[in-house]
């Protein structure tokens, strides 16, 4: 190691990316990023390590898999535009939900230009718009039928437990999830 050159411990190097510490080691065990080593053999991220590794959480962060994200930093652009599309798709449906608001507050503006004040109720509509229920079902016993809702879900990647609709408990919620997930 360099010793002019700042190099972070990996609760450190983990908190300035904004993941955890265990994320780094499974990158580091995928071989997606080499920390280098002390004398006394800590992990220890240097300039280097941590321009990858905050390379590795921004493709995570657009939906990309560890398979994906290696193949990326190989060279290999398998999946890249389909990934990117998903994500520029998304972004335009946000860029949709912004101008339809600003058209609601323009519409407002005139109104009270004219004299006449809105609503509690068109106020309230220029919240944002209630997320789309991506996922939902009800559970089974002991939760009594309650209904469970995800939104705002990335892609799944993988599901851990056993997808037998035998299996009972909380793995039988991942099987759910699985049956439900949209294509």
């Amino acid at each position: 190691m360099r010793s002019n050159t700042r190099f972070l411990n990996p609760s450190e190097a983990a908190r300035r990316l904004g993941v955890s510490a265990k994320a780094l080691r499974v990158y580091e065990q995928r071989g997606l990023v080499a920390p280098e080593r002390t004398a006394a053999g800590w992990r220890a991220y240097g300039p280097e390590q941590m321009a990858r590794a905050a390379g590795i959480v921004a493709l995570r962060a657009l939906g990309f898999s560890l398979a994906q994200v290696g193949r990326v930093l190989q060279g290999d652009p398998q999946g890249l535009e389909q990934t990117l599309a998903a994500h520029q798709a998304a972004l335009e449906a946000q860029l949709h939900g912004l101008a339809a608001t600003v058209a609601k507050i323009r519409s407002l503006r005139s109104d009270l230009l004219q004299g006449r004040t809105p609503t509690i109720g068109e106020l309230a509509d220029l919240r944002a718009p209630a997320s789309e229920v991506r996922v939902a079902f009800e559970l089974p016993w002991p939760w009594g039928g309650e209904l469970f809702e995800l939104r705002d879900i990335r892609a799944l990647n993988y599901i851990i437990g056993p997808l037998s609709p035998r299996s009972a408990g909380p793995n039988s919620r991942s099987h759910r999830v699985a049956a439900a997930k949209p294509p």
